[in-house]
């Protein structure tokens, strides 16, 4: 039951009149001079402070305006008749939306919430709706101004209208007005409190992307040359880091910042707060400046006996963690970022090592001495978080920053010794990032032997091993569109529903995967919508939900469609091993790497045959399953473009085909140069030269595709289709031997 303020409930019986058509729409305008004015002001607002009545104003303002927005597109209400009031007195005439939280809407706050219900934790909302005599009073009320933002768009959904795609297209509203709800009663808390998708560069994206986003409750994104300040409206967490990190932050090279007791000239600068160290040689290059390396070489990590200066953007030597001072100067410079640097506007900063597995690592015998890789990392982080204590305590930082220790190849494996007592597990996390897992398999499958069991009890060792060391927040790095996909029509919604509540079962709250599409998605829609929903509820029905897209989304094609998508889910199912590669054996399994080569087994690995295969164990899609996949697919998208009735649903279904094209394209060019190289490996040329001609006709086609692959980031995108297939120095070696004269 609701148990309403004795005196506000007076004062609705004393107001109420018969609905006059009116709406109104209760929030707080905060310094802003109108609602459209705080709904569009983020460029006025100081998200870094520690006042937050302007986010408040600026997010709950857009909220209203989404409601406004989208009540006429659903109901009877016309665009005119809704007005913006400020809270304090109730209107005395119309339907009543009341949108806020504690902190900024007083009449919200006097709605006790019902006992059984528990907002309690961030980005969580309550709906609540009663009818007063003829009119309708809603609640719209978030534990904080996402939750806020998250209510309304759950209350759009009670109407009909669901975000399932990018922009007007993507978004369905209900065929007749309906009328608004008058018994609601919604209390909503996110499973998974990060969400999104792990990005860097300038990601040109489109705003309906970032609508799309906020609107099925996504919350994670780059900051790294992105509008900063509008992404923050809609509720983002911005990330930066990775493998760059040391490149940005410590680079040999930069110019060192102390007055260094054994040099003249940097007399100006700060004392130098660190001791010489006995490796000490001097300004080496003679340009009357110390860099960092000149300044502290034992700093830097040691190779092949000496110590190394070399890093590039993601690569190189990492430095010295062992070195205490190293360590300390290092989390210096990197919260210096969040305070006057790159980062000023990041929440989450994804902290990596340089990239290239563990020859990037110094080989000091402290070093050595310092247990596994992932001990190694976990040390410079606990650095890092102190020195974000530290600046928070003085003032110097106003917003929360949380760290997300990365553990990949070499840091995988889980601690071997226990972190410091004062290790701050409320401001970080550990992202396991399965890279060489399959998608045949669910991740804990237990028939998946061959690929995914050995990063299985990795990620086991951090969430729920014996005797573990590591008892904190846990992030999913995921791979949908890794760099080798390259935006394929993957659909993988059977791993999805698999997954996604498996790791949070096993202790995980944050999730996320790198290099998604931001545009032209097509029959990538499913992928993206049925993520946000199961990240957003884990106990989600996960068939009802896929029946309901197939039923709105092609309302009209909806049987053939649906075996268009199962079609390619059982052709996408096995594209790491047909595409990328899997962690199986000493080096892994790579199709690519195995075409030419005579002596490699194309199809050593029990996941990837050439004809149709069903062993006990690791039983996965073989090249000619995944082939007939795609012409069965073709052939029931072919007829649901014959079937189709609706305008909407033709456009969504012309972007499916586009990028299906493309897939299709992919899978013939793949297949016949497997087929090619098999012939080649049996030295049958004439066989070779007939399957080369027919790997040309589809490499010409993939050629003109252009657009479809630039629809990611820089390291999954590609100038064309035929870039696309990474096997552009494979197909030339073929070409001299089977190409025409």
């Amino acid at each position: 039951m609701k148990i309403i303020s004795a005196v506000l409930l007076s004062l609705l019986i004393f107001s109420s009149v018969c609905f006059s058509g009116q709406v109104s729409i209760m929030v707080n305008k905060g310094p802003f001079d109108t609602v459209q004015q705080g709904a569009a002001g983020e460029e006025k607002v100081n998200f870094l402070d520690a006042d937050f009545t302007d986010d408040r104003a600026c997010s709950e303002c857009f909220a209203a305006m989404e409601l406004a927005t989208f009540l006429p597109k659903a109901t009877g209400i016309k665009a005119e008749d809704i007005k913006f009031v400020q809270p304090g007195a109730l209107p005395e005439t119309g339907d009543i939306f009341l949108i806020g939280s504690c902190f900024s809407n007083a009449i919200i706050d006097q709605y006790d919430l019902p006992e059984e219900t528990k907002l309690n934790t961030e980005q969580s909302f309550s709906i609540r709706t009663f009818k007063d005599k003829d009119r309708i009073v809603t609640i719209i009320e978030g534990t904080d101004r996402i939750g806020v933002l998250y209510g309304v768009y759950r209350y759009l959904e009670e109407l009909g209208i669901k975000f399932m795609g990018l922009g007007e297209k993507g978004t369905i509203l209900p065929d007749t007005p309906v009328d608004l709800p008058a018994k609601l009663n919604i209390n909503e808390n996110p499973s998974y409190l990060t969400r999104g998708f792990w990005a860097w560069g300038d990601r040109k994206c489109d705003k309906d992307f970032f609508y799309w986003m906020a609107r099925n409750k996504l919350n994670f994104w780059t900051a790294e040359k992105q509008p900063a300040k509008f992404l923050k409206k809609l509720g983002m967490k911005l990330t930066a880091g990775g493998h760059a990190i040391h490149n940005l932050c410590f680079n040999p090279k930069s110019e060192y910042p102390f007055n260094h007791p054994k040099f003249k000239g940097d007399e100006d600068k700060p004392d130098d707060p660190y001791q010489v160290g006995t490796e000490y040689t001097g300004d080496e290059d003679k340009d009357g400046k110390l860099s960092y390396f000149e300044a502290h070489p034992e700093w830097y990590g040691l190779k092949d006996g000496k110590r190394n200066p070399h890093v590039s953007e993601w690569q190189g030597t990492s430095f010295c963690t062992s070195n205490e001072d190293a360590r300390k100067e290092f989390a210096r410079r990197v919260v210096e970022q969040f305070i006057s640097g790159e980062w000023q506007y990041v929440d989450v900063l994804n902290f990596w090592m340089l990239d290239g597995g563990k020859k990037c690592w110094c080989t000091c015998d402290k070093c050595k001495a310092d247990g596994a890789y992932s001990d190694k990392i976990f040390m410079v982080g606990y650095d890092i978080l102190k020195e974000l204590k530290r600046v928070r305590d003085a003032g110097m930082l106003n917003h929360r920053v949380e760290i997300s220790v990365i553990a990949y190849w070499e840091t995988l494996s889980p601690l071997t010794r226990p972190l410091p007592d004062d290790y701050d597990y409320d401001n970080s996390s550990v992202t396991f990032f399965p890279i060489g897992r399959c998608y045949a398999h669910s991740f804990a499958d237990p028939a998946c032997t061959e690929v995914n069991q050995g990063q299985l009890e990795a990620y086991q060792g951090w969430t729920m091993g014996k005797g573990r060391y590591y008892k904190g927040s846990v992030f999913i790095g995921e791979y949908y569109n890794i760099s080798a996909f390259k935006s394929l029509p993957v659909v993988f919604t059977k791993i999805m529903a698999a997954d996604i509540p498996w790791y949070y079962r096993t202790g995980a709250r944050h999730f996320h995967y790198m290099h998604t599409p931001t545009k032209l998605w097509g029959t990538w829609t499913l992928n993206q919508s049925l993520m946000a929903a199961l990240l957003w509820n884990v106990d989600l029905d996960s068939s009802k939900f896929v029946d309901n897209y197939f039923d709105s989304y092609y309302p009209t094609t909806k049987e053939t469609t649906r075996k268009v998508y199962e079609q390619l889910e059982i052709a996408s199912a096995n594209i790491k091993a047909l595409k990328h590669n899997v962690s199986c054996g000493r080096w892994g399994y790579s199709l690519n790497s195995r075409m030419l080569k005579g002596d490699f087994d194309m199809f050593e690995i029990d996941h990837l045959k050439y004809n149709e295969t069903h062993p006990l164990l690791n039983d996965a899609p073989d090249i000619v399953e995944m082939v007939d996949a795609m012409e069965l697919a073709k052939k029931y998208l072919d007829q649901s473009l014959i079937d189709c009735k609706n305008l909407i649903e033709q456009q969504r279904l012309l972007e499916d085909k586009r990028r299906f094209d493309y897939g299709y394209k992919m899978y013939q060019y793949i297949y016949h140069m497997v087929r090619t190289s098999m012939f080649h490996k049996k030295g049958d040329k004439l066989m070779a030269v007939r399957e080369f001609k027919i790997v040309e006709k589809y490499a010409d086609q993939l050629k003109k595709i252009v657009d479809l692959v630039n629809v990611a980031s820089e390291h999954s995108n590609a100038p064309n289709g035929f870039e696309a297939t990474q096997s552009i120095k494979i197909f030339n070696e073929f070409k001299k031997l089977y190409g025409e004269k």
